[in-house]
Parts: C-alpha cells; structure tokens; sequence
C-alpha cells in the first residue's frame, strides 16, 4: 500500500480592494523556510491580486488559504 501525499489546495480567489487574512508556505527547497507555513493578519487584495513572498530567498510562497476580513480595516 502506498500514500501519495495529498495535493495542494487550489490557490484562493480574490477579490479586488479587499483585504484578508490568508496563510502562505515557503515551497523553496533551498530555503531555511522550506514548508513553513506563515499567517498574514492583513493582506490587501491589489486588484483581485495577491503575493506574498519569502523575506529569507524573496521567492514567492504558496497561498494556501484566504479569509475575507469582516469588517475591513479602515483606511485613511
């Protein structure tokens, strides 16, 4: 019997000007924070467009989930 591990969630639809709450893991092999998974308290959707991005090898990280904040930050 063999386990495959299970796939990748598919990535987070958002939409634009909002800001959530969304989680990320690093997927570069290489580095110090490979597979760690980092929770974002407010990340603003910039035309329904997301990145985050690893401060160690400044690659991209994996979105894993996104939670619409209710109610939205208020901006000045």
């Amino acid at each position: 019997m063999t386990t495959e591990p299970e796939p990748d969630p598919d990535p987070p639809v958002f939409q634009p000007y909002l800001y959530y709450k969304v989680t990320a893991r690093d997927d570069t092999e290489t580095c110090v924070n490979y597979l760690k998974i980092y929770e974002i308290a407010q990340c603003y959707s910039n035309n329904g467009i997301v990145r985050v991005f690893c401060t160690k090898c400044r690659h991209d990280m994996r979105l894993l989930t996104a939670e619409l904040l209710d109610p939205q930050p208020e901006v000045s």
